[in-house]
């Protein structure tokens, strides 16, 4: 009956194979895939049959280069566990799908000499657009995006040197105001431990703590960080040095939530009570951090929403939108005091 498909080895299947077995030339193929409309139902049907029998999938590269139109977004993760990109993608990706756009997926793990591989090759298969996590980029990869004239958005922190678009949260404001809240609590020796996650926030969370102690008249002196990834461990860590540094260190400030709730295991593990004993509280908290105990003072950033804005953004400009003049938009953040504090 029909030719047999492709095996593995012969090379994909192609337009003409489509058209051949569908008895009809490759320009019909073509009209009948890009412009159905313009194809009667009967011979629309008859293709579409023979295009799912033989697995035919376009190619959108070529596509994208004939017609000067694609629909695919590159996107670059640093991560395929924190917070911000596992909340943020869900979001991102709904909105777009509904207007016809694909996204293609890279994974750096916070290096910058993975992230231009990875740009060199997603915008080989020339995307509609790039989107990047965080604000450190190299000077070779902003040369890449710069040269690849695309629209580029930067999101997760609020970056006033954005190559393009961006949109996200100021982290030295967060740390700030954490910093502000456990002062007002009555707590004045208050440290801070953070993980890298992108190195550029956490430098952004760690001076937010420093100039809210200062403007406490508070000295800023017990903190740990660390180039690694944020955990439990970093917690227990955490307030194992900081209490042999500083006895009465009454308050700590985590900047994941897994170094909060590592610091609540150890609180645990030497019986001491919080807050009474240590006010904890954390700059990136989810549902965890109401349901952990006691209930954790956290810094909410709805990055849902922000998938959805930083998506509606990215359409605005590639449908030439004057909403999309609107270069940066700031997501704001809510303080959600909790028991632990």
């Amino acid at each position: 009956m029909a030719e047999p498909r492709k095996r593995r080895g012969t090379g994909r299947v192609t337009l003409a194979d489509v058209a051949k077995l569908a008895g009809v030339g490759s320009m019909t193929v073509s009209r009948a895939l890009r412009t159905p409309d313009q194809v009667s139902d009967k011979l629309r049907d008859k293709i579409q049959q023979v295009v799912d029998e033989l697995g035919y999938i376009p190619n959108k590269a070529a596509g994208a280069l004939a017609s000067g139109q694609s629909y695919s977004i590159a996107v670059i993760l640093p991560s395929l566990a924190e917070k911000a990109c596992t909340s943020f993608i869900p979001s991102f990706q709904q909105v777009l799908n509904q207007a016809g756009y694909q996204l293609v997926l890279g994974y750096s793990n916070y290096s910058m000499e993975q992230e231009e591989d990875l740009l060199s090759t997603l915008l080989a298969s020339s995307p509609a657009a790039v989107v990047l996590f965080g604000s450190e980029r190299s000077v070779k990869s902003k040369n890449i995006l710069e040269n690849a004239k695309l629209p580029v958005l930067e999101v997760a922190e609020l970056n006033p040197l954005a190559i393009d678009m961006n949109i996200g949260v100021d982290h030295y404001e967060a740390g700030k105001a954490m910093t502000r809240h456990l002062i007002g609590q009555g707590y004045k020796n208050i440290g801070f431990v953070g993980a890298h996650g992108e190195q550029a926030i956490l430098r952004k969370q760690l001076r937010g703590w420093q100039a809210g102690m200062i403007e406490g008249y508070l000295t800023p002196d017990h903190f740990l960080t660390t180039h690694e990834s944020p955990s439990i461990n970093l917690g227990c860590e955490g307030v194992a040095k900081l209490l042999l540094r500083q006895q009465d260190l009454d308050a700590l400030i985590c900047s994941h939530e897994e170094i909060a709730m590592g610091a609540l295991f150890e609180c645990q593990r030497r019986v001491l009570p919080v807050p009474k004993g240590l006010a904890v509280a954390c700059l990136d908290g989810s549902q965890f951090s109401e349901q952990c105990y006691p209930r954790l003072t956290a810094i909410h950033i709805d990055y849902p929403k922000m998938g959805e804005e930083a998506a509606r953004k990215l359409l605005n400009t590639l449908d030439d939108n004057n909403e999309s003049n609107i270069k940066q938009l700031n997501i704001g953040f809510t303080l959600q005091e909790r028991a632990s504090s």
